[in-house]
């Protein structure tokens, strides 16, 4: 087993001139996407996300006779497309978002993540795939790659295991990426980031994005309150980065 090990950790990237796209289906708490990597060369490729569907509010009535309403906090971008777009060569990410219906470019360092990785195999995709493990942004996150296809550039935010991850998962299962489709082509894609949109930091968009979040749940709760409910109690997993950097 030591040996397989041995045998990964050295195994370099190959050089090759295709392109790779790999797609996903994605779950982020109760919200379902599709994710597509591009993979161009390991410094010029992009990963996307746009929304599937969107889960319902609930009600439903407690033994009481009390009814209890779960409601999930929405707004117009749920069908527009997030883009992470990797620079290795500036050691960059830009990432293209929305802060309710406004469009947000927001970068950050290309972090690179310090993986585990064990002995424990399985197929993904008819793929053979590696257990890996990594603690990023305040989660525990697993990950299944492949040395099949030799890119170190994943889905979201995840990067540096010397083959394509075909599965990821935190430890809660609250978000994970399961790919549903591997394809090649010699014809390379690009995206850019619009120039004449403003570019923040990740700080400024993570603080901006809360207040944004905090409004509008204190909107909805207000909604309620003055139909007669009663606020019982508000929970949140928090999103895939709960601590950064500045707060260390």
């Amino acid at each position: 087993m030591k040996k397989t090990i041995f045998i990964i950790s050295i195994v370099p990237l190959l050089t090759f001139s295709q392109t790779y796209s790999i797609e996903y289906n994605v779950t982020l708490n109760f919200l379902n996407r599709k994710g597509t990597l591009t993979f161009n060369n390991a410094a010029n490729s992009f990963y996307v996300e746009i929304q599937n569907e969107k889960k319902s509010d609930e009600e439903k009535m407690d033994e009481d006779g009390s009814y209890r309403n779960q409601v999930f906090l929405g707004n117009n971008t749920e069908k527009k497309p997030r883009y992470q777009l990797y620079n290795k060569v500036k050691d960059t990410l830009l990432n293209i978002d929305y802060i309710k219906d406004k469009k947000i470019i927001y970068f950050e360092p290309f972090q690179k993540m310090n993986w585990n990785i064990s002995d424990e195999t399985k197929k993904v995709s008819n793929y053979i795939c590696y257990k890996a493990s990594t603690t990023f942004r305040g989660r525990n996150y697993y990950a299944w790659f492949t040395l099949q296809i030799p890119i170190d550039i994943g889905p979201w935010k995840f990067n540096n295991l010397p083959g394509a991850i075909l599965e990821a998962y935190d430890e809660t299962n609250s978000f994970s990426w399961t790919a549903t489709k591997v394809a090649t082509s010699e014809t390379e894609t690009n995206i850019e980031a619009e120039p004449h949109i403003k570019k923040i930091s990740l700080e400024e968009f993570i603080k901006e994005n809360e207040k944004s979040k905090n409004e509008m749940a204190n909107q909805m709760i207000l909604k309620y309150v003055e139909r007669g409910a009663k606020i019982l109690k508000t929970e949140t997993t928090g999103g895939r980065e709960i601590k950064f950097e500045w707060e260390e």
